[in-house]
């Protein structure tokens, strides 16, 4: 009896983590981390009633290891505030890290998982095309859908003006941006949009290549080419090329996968530069020496090495507001972070915090490969997770994806996808190999 209540509450949990998957990307900001949230405090419950112990993986150890090194630098900040805003904002997203890993028990959980992910990528990439053809019908409505959610955030805005002038005073920004010219999707700029389609595209690619139902395959189609379409509409070029190199990644599947991934890369190529030939003006800025953002970043990362040789030990103390002001005060740079997660962790938690940041990459590649080892079903599911984060990985070298709530949210759930993934797959050949000498 006390088996079947605990299968069905396994069962329940396995509906709960797709779920969280496809609609934390299509909801705003500000709503997002309340599924995790949620989903976190159910597992908790339930491990405090059976009295067992968590096991958080290799991965979840090291990203516990960088949050404690973020808590340490908290003593020599400048701004507390900024330091437990950053700190908490870790602790959150980690409870979906921890939330995934309890919850994803079989390769059904996983697949199911995959298939909402590809479902969040097409609807969010089918919104940021939309938004774009809004634009060329009429700018004056397509500023108030672009982002997706700005009818919602205009309310929102009005309510920050109630918030303590302690914490209002160390955002980097009291209104939510609209950008006219960029797809934002369901997010709240351009850059996390694409960011987070260059992680999510691989789940609908997995769907569409490796899925035995067929409507599942036409849907992971569709939305395959909906997210890069909304990538080539979201005008970022970092994120143009980052999809190129995890769309290169995907080729790992092999076989007649990699044909009909070739196939329908150029096919999409094709209709992005036909329909959306601004991408290659947008990408060929790049090479003008007047191009603002170009010019922008490299101020920008002459400071930030500045910086960094004052305090190459300890940095300034965790929070971005540490950074925010150093930029604007003594460099005259309005920027309100490094615009790269390794030189964001450098300067704000000195040489120690990039170096234990890229052990978290470094301890989810090790498990990645190890599955993608173990046979054929494995290696699609280790190819498209591997792809996943790599392509975080990439776009976070141009920008601070850790700024953001919903990107820190998808990583640390891909994350935690992954050593749930390792954890299956390695018991499954423990049992098969114990099974084989009897």
């Amino acid at each position: 009896m006390t088996a079947t209540l605990e299968n069905k509450k396994t069962d329940k949990f396995g509906y709960i983590a797709p779920a969280t998957f496809l609609f934390a990307g299509l909801m705003p900001e500000y709503v997002a981390p309340f599924f995790t949230f949620i989903g976190f405090i159910l597992v908790l419950k339930n491990r405090i009633k059976t009295k067992t112990k968590p096991k958080f993986g290799d991965v979840g150890i090291s990203i516990i290891v960088y949050m404690a090194w973020m808590l340490v630098a908290c003593i020599w900040t400048s701004s507390i505030v900024s330091s437990l805003a950053s700190i908490g904002l870790w602790a959150l997203m980690f409870s979906g890290y921890y939330f995934f890993t309890e919850t994803i028990k079989t390769h059904e959980d996983i697949e199911r998982l995959f298939f909402c992910g590809a479902l969040c990528a097409g609807i969010a990439g089918g919104i940021g095309i939309g938004q774009m053809v809004l634009y060329h019908i009429s700018t004056d409505i397509s500023k108030y859908f672009n982002p997706f959610w700005r009818f919602i955030d205009f309310g929102v805005e009005k309510l920050v003006v109630y918030l303590p002038d302690f914490i209002t005073s160390k955002m980097g920004s009291k209104t939510f941006h609209s950008f006219a010219t960029r797809a934002c999707g369901t997010y709240s700029n351009p850059l996390f949009f694409s960011s987070i389609q260059i992680m999510l595209f691989p789940f609908a690619a997995h769907t569409f290549l490796c899925s035995e139902n067929l409507k599942k395959k036409l849907v992971g189609l569709a939305c395959f080419m909906l997210s890069l379409g909304g990538v080539a509409c979201s005008y970022s070029r970092g994120p143009y090329v980052y999809a190129c190199v995890v769309f290169a990644m995907l080729l790992f599947y092999g076989g007649k996968k990699l044909l009909t991934l070739l196939g329908i890369g150029a096919v999409t190529a094709g209709g992005i530069l036909i329909v959306f030939n601004g991408t290659i003006k947008r990408l060929l800025t790049v090479l003008n020496n007047k191009d603002i953002s170009v010019n922008t970043r490299k101020l920008l990362w002459d400071a930030i090495g500045d910086m960094i040789e004052q305090k190459p030990i300890f940095g300034y103390g965790t929070g971005f507001d540490n950074v925010r002001q150093m930029l604007h005060n003594t460099y005259n740079i309005k920027q309100p972070h490094a615009h790269n997660i390794f030189l964001e962790a450098w300067v704000e938690h000195g040489i120690i915090g990039p170096v234990l940041l890229l052990g978290i990459f470094i301890v989810f590649a090790i498990n990645a490969i190890k599955l993608i080892r173990m046979g054929k079903k494995q290696r699609e599911i280790g190819v498209t997770l591997f792809a996943s984060v790599v392509g975080f990985f990439l776009c976070g070298s141009t920008d601070c994806l850790f700024y953001g709530l919903k990107p820190l949210q998808y990583f640390m759930m891909v994350l935690g996808i992954s050593q749930a993934a390792f954890a299956i797959y390695i018991n499954k050949k423990k049992k098969d190999e114990k099974t084989h000498r009897r």
